[in-house]
């Protein structure tokens, strides 16, 4: 019992903490740090936090070099690089939101490319998903004067790292998660080190955000990612990733309280409907 106790709350930290990850990263903008250099020292702060514990498990192989290269191009160029120039444009809240698209892209392109069954639920999900994700971003105005380009640019964000999830699933089965995660925020923040300096963007920060730069990467993605499975050998996988779905929750309340934003009815409509559909995935999934 004391066992399972624990691994709830390993599950309900993990949630929390990525959730958190939008809001520090907004938070970071809006303190006028470069997107460009926000993702670079968040990508590396994440890579050294988990540097320990993936050279203690090692593994690191290259025998599928076109699987790797596609999986880094994926969630190491296009996912962060998308997700933090989406996010200057639009609010923490809806980028908050937004993190449920993650989930519906993975398993629609584990359905078109790996084959895996789809669910009628699954399907249901989606749709509702993604449907809410459309009317929470679209004001009816132009795409370029309204949040609606930067939620577009974090959905494609998010396809990139839906796309890095089924080339890491074939990854893990001969290398360590923890080592695939190390050495992708390392890659990212790279390559988003070189894009910074390519755009003319300065990775020089003033000293007042390094804090929120370790709580948004060792934290919020190191951390997090630990606590996820240590969950997992308590409760298991199924408890686990039902618990996980709760990191918007935590995430609107954190855009609230550090941010300082509001809950436009729009948004609260679409963030409802699309808890729904997170529930009906997740629940789904839980069967399964």
């Amino acid at each position: 019992m004391k066992s399972r106790y624990l691994g709830y709350t390993f599950a309900l930290a993990s949630a929390a903490l990525v959730g958190l990850f939008t809001v520090l990263n907004k938070w970071l903008l809006v303190e006028e740090v470069p997107a460009l250099t926000a993702g670079t020292w968040t990508y590396f702060a994440a890579g050294l936090a988990l540097m320990p514990w993936a050279l203690r498990y090692r593994g690191l192989k290259f025998k599928r070099p076109f699987v790797i290269l596609c999986w880094l191009l994926a969630g190491s160029v296009l996912g962060p690089s998308l997700y933090f120039i989406g996010l200057m444009l639009t609010t923490g809240v809806e980028g908050v939101l937004l993190i449920n698209t993650e989930a519906v892209f993975t398993a629609l392109l584990a359905f078109v490319f790996f084959k895996e069954r789809l669910s009628r639920k699954t399907m249901i999900a989606s749709i509702i998903v993604i449907a809410s994700a459309i009317w929470m971003s679209w004001s009816g105005g132009s795409l370029i004067s309204s949040n609606a380009l930067g939620n577009l640019l974090i959905a494609l964000g998010y396809l990139g790292w839906a796309i890095e999830n089924n080339f890491g699933r074939l990854l893990g089965e001969d290398i360590p998660a923890v080592t695939l995660v190390c050495f992708k925020a390392l890659a990212a923040g790279a390559v988003m080190g070189i894009l910074a300096f390519c755009f003319r963007q300065p990775l020089s920060v003033s000293w007042h955000v390094v804090p929120g730069i370790v709580a948004s990467g060792a934290l919020s993605l190191g951390l997090s990612l630990a606590l996820f499975y240590l969950a997992m050998r308590h409760i298991g996988a199924a408890r686990t990733g039902l618990i996980s779905s709760t990191s918007t929750l935590w995430g609107i309340i954190g855009t609230v309280w550090i941010i300082g934003e509001s809950l436009s009815q729009k948004v609260i409509i679409g963030g409802i409907l699309m808890m729904m559909g997170v529930a009906i995935f997740a629940m789904d999934s839980e069967e399964k």
